[in-house]
This record gives structure tokens, C-alpha cells and sequence, in this order.
């Protein structure tokens, strides 16, 4: 299959996809020729596990890695506590995997720019547009994901102000952070609060960090236009 076709079978976005073969976490393809390279099944199914992974383990992809390697070693102290802890959390962030998709078109029909966005979103991995057979939707998630960007569009900022692309940098961002938040909440709570605590306090951390976060970009937004008024005169 070419690339297109193992972005539509894995969910996962062309980026994405070469950065695991760079990193090798993903087998390099089939090369007919410079250009041209053939993927298969064992593609699909390596990017899924690693896609749950993340998702249902919240494991970093250096600890992915090693346990596609087969390393017995890779997995930490701290990790496999709280098996239910994801849906219990997702739950309360109203995420839950189980809740109904959300079609495409409520968001790009009649909006050219919008569809065009979502297709650069999908394709770079910051959203997973899934293919069902009513047509394209999104879960719970990435419908919200998909609404504030349509927001901020509409809010005036076009693609030289925001281009899509810098989305990437956010995600990249956040899969950074992450993993290094988890890992402390699994040392500080594991063991010590029941599953149903553990969730409460996981979304009051998400919810305040959220707040953290927003107030330290802020000031650096600040300081970064500060940088660039005119000096005082005189």
C-alpha cells in the first residue's frame, strides 16, 4: 500500500509516520525506486500498537521503542497501576471513547478552508479524521479540537497568521510534556489512592495545569511582542 493508504488504515498522519521510521520505531518500507515506497500490514498494525499505547498507557515513545524491541526491562516502576484509570479520566473530561462520532461536515460543509485545514490536520497527526460508513467524523476529542480551530479562523486569524502546520508544533509540545506529568502522578499516587480518587485528582490536575499553562503563555506572549515594540523615544 502507498502512504496515503497506511494513513487511512492506521490513523495516523503522514508526519507521524516518518518520524517513527526516523526514530525506528516503525520498519522502513519497500523502496521500488527513490520516491516510490510500499507499506503492508505489519505497518498498520505496529502504528496501532503504538497509537494505544500511548493513548490507553500513556507510555513516552523512548519506553514504545523498547518494548517493540522486546526489551523485558522497558517498562519502569509506576506503570500498569490504575487499569481503568484512562476511561475513568476520559469520563470525566467528557472524552469517553464510547460517545457518539461526530460527522466531518458539521464543521467543513460549505467551508472550503475549513475542510482544506482539517485535511492538513489529519494528515500531520494533530487530529484522526476516521473514515465510517455514514462518511468522515470524529470522536468526542478531536470535534473539539476541530470547533476551536474553526473558531479561531472565523476569529479573523487566516493561514499567514495561524497556518495550520503550527499545530504540529503544539502537539509536539504536549507529547514532550506529557509523559513526564504522568509518570509523577503514577510515583505520587500509585499505591497510596483508590482508582476512582486517582481519576479525580488526575482531571483536577489537567484542569488546573490547563489554567498553568495558559497563564505562562501569556507572559511569554507578552515578552515576545514586547521584543518587538519600537524603543522609547529619547
Amino acid at each position: 500500500m502507498k502512504m496515503r493508504d497506511l494513513e487511512r488504515a492506521s490513523g495516523v498522519g503522514r508526519e507521524t509516520i516518518r518520524y517513527y521510521i526516523r526514530e525506528g520505531l516503525l520498519p522502513e518500507p519497500e523502496r521500488q525506486a527513490r520516491n516510490v515506497a510500499t507499506y503492508g500490514a505489519a505497518h498498520v498494525e505496529r502504528l496501532k500498537t503504538i497509537k494505544r499505547l500511548q493513548e490507553e498507557r500513556f507510555l513516552p515513545l523512548e519506553v514504545i521503542k523498547r518494548l517493540l524491541a522486546g526489551d523485558p526491562d522497558a517498562l519502569p516502576a509506576g506503570y500498569g497501576g490504575f487499569p481503568e484509570l484512562g476511561a475513568l479520566l476520559a469520563g470525566r473530561l467528557g472524552v469517553e471513547a464510547s460517545a457518539a462520532l461526530t460527522p466531518l461536515e458539521t464543521f467543513t460543509k460549505g467551508d472550503g478552508v475549513i475542510a482544506a485545514d482539517a485535511a492538513t490536520l489529519d494528515r500531520l497527526g494533530v487530529i484522526r479524521i476516521r473514515r465510517t460508513r455514514k462518511g468522515p467524523a470524529l470522536d468526542r476529542l478531536d470535534a473539539r479540537i476541530l470547533a476551536l480551530w474553526r473558531d479561531l479562523r472565523r476569529a479573523g486569524f487566516g493561514p499567514d497568521a495561524f497556518p495550520a502546520a503550527q499545530m504540529r508544533i503544539y502537539a509536539d509540545a504536549m507529547e514532550a510534556l506529557v509523559p513526564t506529568e504522568v509518570a509523577n502522578f503514577y510515583a505520587g499516587f500509585e499505591g497510596r489512592v483508590e482508582q476512582a480518587d486517582a481519576a479525580a485528582l488526575a482531571q483536577a490536575g489537567v484542569e488546573l495545569v490547563n489554567g498553568l499553562l495558559a497563564a505562562l503563555r501569556i507572559r511569554a506572549v507578552l515578552a515576545e511582542v514586547a521584543k518587538r515594540a519600537p524603543p522609547a523615544a529619547g
